[in-house]
């Protein structure tokens, strides 16, 4: 007699069928997790892109020169392109290159133009401090262009929508 009971044919299909559903279940969530990571990452580098681009149009000879070169008389903080005040020149620059950029972004759950009208843009022509509603900060003594945003993503399995909080600054570039 052996310790083992004998093999029957069929039996590795119960285990193949109990295990099936979690396998698969294991699968999407690996599925949804990296593309909404994916979307994030597009959406980012989207509104990075923007700000970088916006603060490379400033007139570098005329901040040489002590004379400005944004455009820009008074720091703008947390404005929005409807709303932009003083800073109406730089932040269309911005607002543009967003919506560019947005153009083919995966995941966004609400219209580009909603979205980029809800950008927060903060535009400091002598350097400062940016804060963030999420409590971050970044403080440069050069000419600083920062921008946040929260959108409304969906993943690809469909497992509900999710609005991550999405910052970006740039400054211009230092001479060395």
């Amino acid at each position: 007699m052996s310790a083992f009971p004998a093999k029957t044919r069929g039996q590795s299909a119960v285990l193949i069928a109990f295990a099936l559903p979690f396998l698969v279940a294991f699968v999407l969530l690996v599925v949804e997790v990296s593309e909404r990571w994916l979307e994030v990452a597009m959406v980012e580098d989207a509104l990075q892109e923007a700000t970088r681009s916006a603060v490379q149009t400033f007139d570098y000879a005329a901040l040489a020169r002590g004379g400005g070169g944004m455009g820009v008389p008074t720091p703008c903080r947390s404005v929005t392109t409807g709303g932009a005040g003083a800073c109406r020149a730089v932040i269309a620059v911005a607002d543009r290159f967003l919506r560019t950029n947005l153009t083919g972004v995966r995941g966004l759950g609400e219209p580009i133009d909603g979205l980029a009208n809800r950008v927060r843009w903060t535009v400091l022509p002598q350097g400062g401090t940016c804060q963030y509603s999420a409590g971050i900060a970044r403080t440069e003594i050069t000419p600083l262009i920062c921008a946040e945003v929260r959108p409304v993503m969906t993943g690809i399995v469909g497992w509900g929508g999710f609005a991550p909080l999405i910052t970006a600054a740039d400054t211009i570039d230092p001479i060395r």
